[in-house]
């Protein structure tokens, strides 16, 4: 009795310890792979990607979890089976080759089923992945507008949209397993029907004298085992196959880009466009667009909506290609790499993350000197968190613990941080109210060292008489206003 609760106890060690080393594994992988698919696309994201927020996240969430429960913790139970279905062979094979060679011939119809159900599991599969990432958007979207709706009284106003998206995403989700539920059994049955057959025939042949009833009874327990081995492997290889698609995006992954870095700032001299023309859908948008803007001088181009003024901003940072005409920074081309380099964005909508003032600023550098920060919130007229207390302060979801016009200069803050010379400004105070807007203007016009290139048609007079230039931008060119 003691043997038997020893033996046990030692079964139940190991498969503890299979275990652990299994979740060990696992945590491995999926930190990598968690790390290298986030870092690869923030690293390749342009403004064209679609769904690229709603998308991502429910890979991320989703299908990096399908793949975690259907590809490796199923490889780990492959790797488990083929040892013991080997090791149980080969007893068997000892015990007696052709008895054993019999059971085997009889398996190999069972192991072809899978092929039958490989394209309906991944279609299903594929079906899954769709619906999740529809849902995943649905879900943003409402908890982004949540307080919108509740102010109108309308928390269930787009109750058939969520519900639809649940109910796709949760029935196509269901009739994944249904699927691989129906293949697995079918295998199973398989299986179970194949395995009898032998049997019969081992019978024969110890009636027959052929094989001792002892060698029957080993190989017929070593067959048992053999049999549960191979159908976990088939089981297992089966819902490895419905990862096909994820396993596919992963090694679609684009490699790391180059990441800007201050060292690589130079000081700015001159940006010219030349002649810049663009045209979208063989539509002319603009055309014969030149302008300068040297060291310390600021600009304000002007027009009216939809004529191309943050598209001309893009085509400085080398996002978009002009149709014609060039972009020359020092008088010399230079790539986007080089304009992340050297130009700092503020765009209409702060770009404002969960965490730390400092952290904000210094976008997560772990090496950034609080001087420097608290140097940059000064500049950017933002003196009363200039202090190491502030720095740790964090900012809200969304910013909602600091004013439009603090979040504004945090964006402002975060380009003198990074040293960029040239500032380009895509309609940057349009949502602030005129007294903040102005307040902003003016620390941004009157900072000496910054060169400032700004878009916008909501300009007061008052304020454009700090810029160096006027422009208005119209599909016939660029005209000089002051």
């Amino acid at each position: 009795m003691a043997l038997i609760i020893l033996g046990y106890a030692v079964f139940a060690v190991l498969g503890y310890t299979k275990s652990v080393v299994v979740n060990k594994n696992i945590y491995l992988i999926n930190r990598k792979l968690k790390e290298n698919f986030l870092t690869s696309k923030m690293a390749n994201v342009t403004e064209e990607q679609e769904d690229f927020e709603s998308g991502n996240l429910s890979f991320f969430l989703n299908d990096l979890k399908l793949l975690e429960d259907n590809y490796w913790r199923q490889i780990f139970a492959l790797l488990g089976s083929i040892v013991m279905t080997i090791g149980t062979l080969t007893y068997a094979l000892y015990s007696n080759v052709y008895i054993t060679i019999i059971f085997l011939l009889f398996m190999i119809i069972p192991t072809l089923a899978p092929k039958l159900f490989t394209k309906s599991i991944q279609a299903k599969t594929d079906t899954w992945s769709q619906n999740n990432q529809i849902l995943s958007a649905t879900v943003k979207d409402l908890l982004h507008g949540a307080l919108l709706l509740r102010r109108y009284n309308v928390t269930g106003g787009f109750s058939k949209r969520m519900n639809r998206s649940i109910s796709e995403m949760e029935s196509s989700n269901a009739s994944l397993k249904n699927q691989i539920a129906l293949s697995n059994n079918f295998i199973g049955m398989l299986f179970s029907t194949f395995s009898y057959l032998p049997i019969g025939l081992g019978i024969y042949f110890t009636i027959t004298g052929k094989i001792t009833l002892a060698q029957f009874v080993a190989i017929q327990y070593s067959s048992s085992w053999i049999l549960n081995g191979f159908n976990q492997i088939i089981t297992s290889w089966n819902t490895i196959s419905s990862t096909k698609s994820i396993r596919t995006k992963i090694h679609q992954l684009k490699p790391i880009k180059a990441i800007a870095s201050t060292e690589n700032t130079v000081v700015m001299n001159k940006l010219s466009a030349n002649d810049i023309s663009f045209n979208y859908d063989q539509k002319q948008v603009f055309h014969d667009v030149s302008f300068s803007v040297t060291q310390g001088e600021k600009i304000l181009i002007g027009g009216k909506s939809g004529i191309g003024k943050s598209t001309l901003i893009r085509m400085i940072l080398q996002e978009l290609q002009p149709t014609s005409g060039k972009f020359l920074f020092n008088n010399h081309s230079y790539s986007q790499v080089d304009s992340y380099n050297n130009f700092g964005i503020v765009g209409q909508t702060p770009i404002i993350f969960e965490d730390s003032l400092k952290d904000n600023i210094t976008l997560g550098d772990s090496t950034a000197n609080d001087q420097k920060v608290i140097i940059a919130l000064k500049q950017s007229g933002l003196e009363e968190f200039a202090n190491e207390t502030s720095l740790q302060m964090r900012i809200n979801e969304n910013g909602h613990n600091f004013s439009g016009g603090q979040l504004k200069r945090i964006e402002i803050a975060r380009a003198l941080y990074f040293n960029r010379q040239l500032l380009l400004i895509d309609e940057g105070t349009a949502s602030l109210d005129p007294e903040t807007a102005t307040s902003i203007h003016e620390s941004i016009l009157n900072n000496k060292s910054l060169t400032v290139i700004e878009v916008d048609h909501h300009i007061p007079d008052d304020v454009k008489k700090l810029y160096d230039k006027v422009y208005e931008l119209s599909s016939t060119g660029l005209a000089l206003q002051n």
